[in-house]
């Protein structure tokens, strides 16, 4: 039906998508990687010098990037903000709660390491403050709506670990699991925000009680 000339141009037809996505691949991985370098060094920065701190120039320099390469892949300060927030925020609750290990004492006290280590911005010594992340969210809609899905997130797998301990008898049995979630980011807010203002806080000290009013007092 097709001829020989027809099968010859069908034959080549099916054969070029192939040629094109190995041509696309290492372009792919090339762009990943660009990206990536753009986000750790925006990471680094704001770690630094806080949100307000570093401009996109000197991000693009600390890649080793120009600024057209960055605009391939944000088309603004918010679109990277964004798009640290997502890493960082996401591989810290990885790094809290993925594992799951010693239950809801486990996470308060990897929380507590994190924090002691800089992993979580909580104390002030400069970097990200908490009035510049809330400033943040406040000008741009899309950067509060994916600091609430990693603060709804946050809650629900504390909540979670709650659960988990209620079953086990550990932890008290009348306290919501969702409420206790919630209750556990609003002092983790408090105490950053207090940090912030210079008051002392010792969390390796302060966690232990906290994780009391959780348990169950006959234990």
């Amino acid at each position: 039906m097709w001829g020989p000339r027809g099968r010859a141009v069908l034959s080549a037809a099916k054969k070029k998508p192939k040629k094109v996505a190995a041509r696309r691949g290492p372009r792919e991985a090339s762009k990943q990687r660009t990206r990536d370098a753009l986000i750790r060094s925006a990471m680094e920065l704001f770690a630094e010098r806080g949100l307000d701190g570093p401009s996109l120039d000197e991000i693009c320099a600390h890649a080793g990037l120009t600024r057209g390469a960055l605009y391939v892949h944000f088309a603004d300060r918010e679109a990277l903000m964004l798009a640290v927030m997502d890493r960082v925020g996401t591989e810290l609750l990885d790094e809290l709660f993925a594992s799951g290990d010693g239950g809801f004492g486990g996470a308060a006290a990897r929380f507590v390491t994190a924090s002691a280590s800089g992993r979580y911005p909580l104390m002030p010594k400069g970097g990200i403050r908490p009035y510049q992340l809330l400033d943040a969210c406040a000008r741009s809609p899309e950067l509060r709506a994916r600091y609430l899905s990693l603060v709804d997130s946050s809650v629900s797998r504390v909540a979670a670990l709650v659960r988990t301990g209620q079953d086990e008898g550990s932890l008290r049995a009348d306290v919501p699991a969702e409420a206790a979630g919630t209750l556990a980011l609003a002092l983790i807010v408090g105490v950053q925000t207090l940090a912030d203002l210079g008051h002392p806080i010792d969390l390796a000290t302060l966690a232990p009680e906290v994780l009391k009013l959780f348990a169950r007092r006959d234990l």
